[in-house]
């Protein structure tokens, strides 16, 4: 169980063994295996005032090893979740269809998905609402070498690239990253690959011509490999929002708006004492994370990689860059913007309000 932070957020351990003891049940059937476990929020141990804690399950789309998962992190071993009278369990599944089937079935109150996975479950009439925005960008890179680097879509055409999975995330928005250069999507031939360090060698090899990977993975790949040639080549121009959602069925229950309110407020704190660490060359949260014994990763062992994760997170990737919005805020603008692109680009119907699916009442300051 959590101990609750009564002054500056102390780390301390326990995640990984309530993993290990809920993964028998969680880890094969996916959502569906969640669904069938799913409960109503009970009470846990004591807050720091006293108050019993609730106890939340939270899913993640993918394992809590890269620092795109910083502020679920660090809002567990840094108190914040306490702080707010929530006991939180975070539990990965196998992506994102596994999140928003989990979401859905009543397993989980929340989760995060991007954009380009859940506006299609909303406009087929699922019951899916955003009520917070956890990242305003796409932080994926394309890896290639010196040779013959890739550094824009017009130099994709006619090659071929790798990706974790075809079909996922990364060739979504690969192709609207293509669409908006008018880039012919069948001139790039896909694969799926392996997305770590060694695929550098196929690439070197001359089988494939670059793969697209993670934040955490591009660093360390830059770092080690000096024929290394990592740069956005437009994929993150493409909108792409990761949008804290839950169902319309939870907003109509008082009890559980108070649990998402306080969860979200949570993050918001954590997000907020991430980026003020900033001068410190987050000293402070890494510390945190590397002594609470909740989470290991090659990145997090890794002072550069690290360090520069955090840098592009705080400053490009939780914030959003024109300024006008608060952490956490859904900019309704780039929301509607984003429909729209993904509609012109053939990966929805369009014609339908996504303003209906989207609300700011339950961030803070909302």
């Amino acid at each position: 169980m959590i101990r609750a932070v009564r002054s500056s957020p102390q780390p301390r351990p326990g995640l990984l063994s309530r993993v290990a003891r809920t993964a028998a049940v969680f880890g094969v059937a996916g959502a569906l295996a969640l669904a069938g476990c799913s409960s109503p929020a009970s009470s846990g141990s004591q807050g720091q005032d006293g108050g019993e804690l609730k106890k939340m399950l939270v899913v993640t789309f993918l394992p809590l090893e890269s620092f795109s998962f910083t502020p679920e992190m660090y809002a567990y071993s840094g108190g914040y979740f306490e702080k707010h009278g929530l006991d939180v369990q975070l539990q990965p599944v196998q992506g994102t269809s596994a999140a928003i089937q989990a979401l859905l079935g009543g397993a989980t109150p929340i989760t995060r998905a991007s954009t380009v996975d859940v506006f299609p479950a909303m406009e087929q009439g699922q019951e899916i609402r955003s009520i917070g925005t956890m990242a305003y960008k796409s932080n994926l890179r394309m890896v290639s070498v010196e040779s013959e680097p890739i550094t824009s879509t017009a130099d994709m055409e006619g090659k071929t690239i790798g990706m974790g999975s075809v079909g996922g995330t990364s060739e979504k928005m690969l192709d609207l990253a293509l669409n908006a250069d008018d880039i012919p999507a069948d001139s790039v031939t896909r694969q799926a690959v392996p997305v770590t360090a060694a695929t550098l060698e196929v690439v070197r090899q001359g089988s494939l011509d670059g793969y697209i990977v993670s934040l955490d993975t591009s660093l360390a790949i830059e770092q080690q490999a000096e024929d290394a040639v990592v740069d956005p080549a437009g994929l993150t121009d493409a909108p792409d929002i990761q949008t804290w959602i839950t169902t319309a069925d939870n907003l109509e229950n008082p009890e559980r708006v108070e649990e998402l309110k306080a969860f979200l407020a949570a993050m918001d704190e954590a997000v907020q004492a991430v980026i003020d660490d900033a001068p410190n060359g987050f000293d402070n949260v890494l510390k945190t994370l590397r002594d609470s014994g909740d989470w290991s990763f090659p990145a997090l062992a890794d002072d550069d990689v690290s360090r520069a994760a955090l840098e592009i997170y705080t400053t490009e990737t939780w914030v959003e860059q024109g300024g006008d919005v608060r952490l956490l805020e859904n900019d309704l603008d780039a929301w509607k913007s984003t429909y729209d692109t993904y509609a012109a680009a053939g990966l929805l119907k369009g014609g339908q309000d996504p303003l209906q699916w989207i609300t700011n009442e339950y961030v803070p300051g909302g």
